[in-house]
């Protein structure tokens, strides 16, 4: 007899969607604030551009780890439920 999940499948599968989703979304648009203080306050470029690299991993992660549990804790949202012409196989439009 299998053990019963604690956390469906599907859900676990939503929230990775909204992980990746998340954390390529805060990739193109975190790098800005970490660098431009940092170029601001020091006047060095390099060290501005891996502060604002390092800003940006970190703050993509965090971003992320926070949707992937937020998705794990309250279900699967809206926008990720799989709609009538998805179950039928139709994931381009005509």
């Amino acid at each position: 007899m299998a053990k019963p999940k604690v956390i469906p499948e599907v859900t676990v599968f939503a929230a990775k969607r909204g992980f990746v989703r998340t954390f390529t979304q805060s990739l193109a648009t975190s790098l800005l604030i970490p660098a431009g203080v940092t170029f601001v306050f020091t006047q060095d470029a390099l060290l501005a551009a891996a502060i604002g690299a390092a800003g940006m991993i970190v703050g993509a992660s965090i971003n992320a780890t926070q949707s992937f549990l937020d998705i794990v804790s309250k279900g699967v949202p809206d926008d990720y439920q799989v709609g009538e012409e998805a179950r039928r196989g139709k994931y381009a439009a005509e």
